[in-house]
Formats: C-alpha cells, sequence, structure tokens
C-alpha cells in the first residue's frame, strides 16, 4: 500500500518525553521542512479527535505507550506512522517484527523496508543550527587565536584530580605548539574538584571557559562553530553525536580501550567510519563527511511520503 501526504495533510508528533530534552520524534518531524505538530496520546482516545479536515498524512512517535495509540490511530486515518527509538538496546530481528510503517533506531544492523537504522540517537543540532550558531558567535570570539580548540566534558571526563590535571597540560600543550586557544564547554560540574583541576591544567592557554550553572546560555554551538577542531571527554551517546555534526576533525579525550557499554559500541563505531578519532598527540584534520543522522532519516521520509 502506498500513502501520500499533502501539504494539508499535517505531520503529527506523538509522544512522552522525560526532562529537558526534545524526543526522537519531536527531533524528526523539525528536519522534515514542513509543519507539524504536537498532539497529546490521549486526545487520541476520541473519535472527534480525527474527524474529517483534521486527520494527519503521517505519525511519527516514540515509546510503547504512544507508539501503540499513534498506531492505532494511525490505521483509522489510514496514514503510516513512524516509530522512533531514542537509544539503542533493542536487537534488531525484534525491531523490524514492529507493526509500524518504518522504524527509525540506532543499531548497527542493516536497513530494510521497514527498518532504518541510525549511527547513534538522533540530535537537533543541525548544520543549519551549527551555521546560525556560527554567525552570531563569530564576532564575539575573534579576539582569540586560532587554531582554536572546543573542549565539551561531560560526566565521567576523568576519574580523578590527577587525572583532570594531566589532561588538561596534555591538550595546552596540544594548542600552545601552534599558539591557539581553548573554547571549553563543562556540560557536567557535579565534582567541582576535578572540574578546577582540569581548567588549571589549561590555564596557560588563552582560554574561555562555561560551566554548568552559570547564568548564561550554553554556547556550545557557537563555540563549535568557530572552532577548527572539537574535543571530547566523557558525557552519554547523544553528545558526542552532537560534535560530530560539526565540519571539524573530532577528537576523543578518552582512550579507546576505556570506552564501554552503549556509548563505547557507538564511539568505535564512529572511529570506524571515520567521524571520530583517539587524540594522540596531533590535531591535524583528515577528510570527514558530517554526521547529520536526523537530516538523513527526514530526506528518506520527504521521499517515500512525498513529503
Amino acid at each position: 500500500m502506498s500513502f501520500s501526504v499533502t501539504k494539508l495533510a499535517p505531520v503529527w508528533v506523538v509522544e512522552t518525553t522525560v526532562g529537558p530534552e526534545p524526543g526522537p520524534a519531536y527531533v524528526l518531524a523539525s528536519r522534515l521542512g514542513c509543519l507539524f505538530r504536537r498532539v497529546r496520546m490521549e486526545m487520541l482516545a476520541f473519535d472527534s479527535f480525527l474527524e474529517e479536515g483534521r486527520q494527519p498524512g503521517l505519525i511519527l512517535t516514540s515509546g510503547w505507550r504512544s507508539g501503540y495509540a499513534a498506531l492505532k490511530a494511525a490505521r483509522r486515518a489510514g496514514c503510516p506512522v513512524v516509530w522512533c527509538v531514542r537509544q539503542e538496546g533493542r536487537s534488531a530481528p525484534m525491531l523490524r517484527s514492529m507493526p509500524f510503517d518504518l522504524v527509525v533506531a540506532p543499531s548497527p544492523a542493516a536497513p530494510t523496508a521497514k527498518f532504518c537504522p541510525t549511527l547513534g540517537p538522533m540530535t537537533i543540532v543541525s548544520p543549519a543550527l551549527l551555521a546560525r550558531a556560527g554567525r552570531a558567535w563569530q564576532e564575539r570570539l575573534e579576539h582569540l587565536p586560532h587554531p582554536r580548540m572546543t573542549v565539551l566534558v561531560g560526566a565521567q571526563a576523568y576519574r580523578t584530580q590527577e587525572e583532570a590535571l594531566l589532561h588538561g597540560k596534555k591538550l595546552a600543550g596540544l594548542v600552545n605548539r601552534q599558539g591557539g586557544s581553548v573554547l571549553l564547554v563543562v556540560r557536567d560540574d557535579s565534582k567541582p574538584d576535578l572540574t578546577d583541576a582540569f581548567i588549571t591544567g589549561l590555564s596557560d592557554t588563552f582560554l574561555l571557559v562555561w560551566r554548568q550553572g552559570e547564568p548564561d546560555e550554553e554556547p556550545l554551538l557557537g563555540f563549535m562553530a568557530c572552532s577548527d577542531c572539537v574535543v571530547v571527554g566523557g558525557g552519554d551517546v547523544a553528545m558526542l553525536v552532537e560534535a560530530c555534526v560539526a565540519d571539524k576533525p573530532v577528537f576523543l579525550m578518552e582512550r579507546e580501550q576505556d570506552l564501554r557499554g552503549v556509548r563505547g559500541r557507538v564511539a568505535r563505531r564512529l572511529i570506524e567510519d571515520g567521524h571520530v578519532r583517539v587524540l594522540v598527540d596531533s590535531l591535524s584534520p583528515w577528510p570527514r563527511e558530517v554526521l547529520d543522522e536526523a537530516g538523513r532519516v527526514a530526506a528518506i521520509l520527504r521521499s517515500r511520503w512525498a513529503l
């Protein structure tokens, strides 16, 4: 069965999110280039909500309860439904067997007609968003010398003050050899003594610092857009994937043998695909493609359902 989505048939987003971060269905909808509306799962139970003129042309959803409520509504409306998975974990055979028109999920498995794997979770960060942030920050950062290194630090970037200090000194040495500067974003400052040690190690460089909890808005996108390379330490998978949206060299601060769990598996795939390198003793760039999984999947949806 084929479906056609016209400009008059909106895209609906049905998902329940936890915390401030947007869910994967919302992220994907924001990249389609067409109007969409967010619909509460509870509203789908009312037949009147699907009356003529309100029926969707495509539903994007995530989560179990939201997914099956959206599936039921989509079958009544006669439209396709795309189920988006936030984190890697479920097996590919299970995902392929789900009763949705398309399942989008982080997975190393091969794609099929009803299964679209992504390299890590889709992120709201896009090349266009980075370019806009770069234009906004260019003048504010013009006094900092090149090469500029954006350093993004998340949870568990280092275990002890000594390790944090050594990491900082190593980065400072790499930058100072070329007379550059460091733009530091600390996303997790739950252990301020470790952060202080890391900043002490970097203190011999031209240094600009933003720490979690400061009143200003996080400047990461502007920093990355105006930098020559990005270094990532710790944090979750989404943070690592966000860094790979930049058209810059992306380095991992930790050693490859220390990578663990889901983040470790995704990081190794990013290394294999040439998106990331482990930082050793050089900031030399290499040719790499921008990683924009939400944009890639959005293009698939636009083509399949004539959005």
